[in-house]
């Protein structure tokens, strides 16, 4: 009996393992932006487990950091395609230690309902992931699923994503810029994003958190890519 109990522990430790195995993975998430990351793979899905890099066309690296049991840990660092450092962010305190001065003539816009004065404090909502990488979701949802869907091939798109006053994704739409300036508006089903792609530390108002409008000009080539129309950060 000690036997067989023994053989049915050993048994179940080296199935444990095998399950635990570290793999490396790359995956593709724009034309532009590729991930390298560690995994576990399981029966019905995979755990990113250990060190995570994204780069800007196989060379330029957009985002570091580590993952544990499927969650950002640690110090993470954000970068524009030109390796500018755009954000760091400690996911252990959930602390914001860096976020790099907006260009003026950035693609990204903000809007609230308040109209502001010399007097107010007001700050804009913040993407965790920085202004780049932390946007890719997107226009990776928009590329995979919506490009034929909404004819958005050859023109200009405007993603408006509603952040509430807790800093949640709330809604995600594009509006359609034709050529005849006729503006077409579509919502965008946000199931397929991760819990991740949906956090933001939200808008303030005098130090109060705030609903918030996120407004990201992209442009859809021929081939279906959707990619930011330039790149001011």
């Amino acid at each position: 009996m000690k036997n067989l109990y023994l053989f049915i522990t050993i048994t179940l430790c080296c199935v444990n393992c095998f399950a635990q195995e570290i793999v490396e993975r790359k995956n593709k998430l724009t034309d532009n932006v590729t991930e390298q990351l560690q995994t576990i793979i399981e029966a019905k899905r995979q755990i990113k487990q250990g060190t995570y890099h994204a780069f800007y066309k196989k060379k330029t690296v957009i985002a570091s950091g580590t993952y544990m049991d499927d969650k950002r840990t640690g110090i993470w660092n954000f970068f524009a395609p030109d390796g500018t450092p755009l954000e760091n962010f400690d996911y252990n305190n959930n602390k914001l230690l860096y976020e790099a001065p907006q260009d003026k003539l950035s693609h990204i816009r903000y809007n609230v309902d308040y109209v502001l004065t010399d007097s107010d404090k007001a700050t804009p909502p913040i993407r965790l992931g920085g202004r780049y990488f932390g946007y890719v979701p997107y226009l990776h949802l928009l590329t995979s699923y919506y490009v034929d869907k909404y004819e958005l091939r050859n023109y200009m798109v405007v993603m408006k994503l509603l952040v509430s006053p807790m800093g949640r994704l709330a809604d995600y739409k594009i509006e359609v810029i034709h050529y005849a300036a006729d503006v077409s508006t579509y919502t965008i089903d946000m199931s397929k994003l991760s819990d991740e792609d949906k956090t933001f530390i939200p808008a303030t108002f005098n130090d109060k958190t705030i609903s918030s409008q996120i407004s990201i000009y992209c442009i859809v080539n021929d081939e279906g890519e959707a990619y930011m129309s330039d790149f001011k950060y």
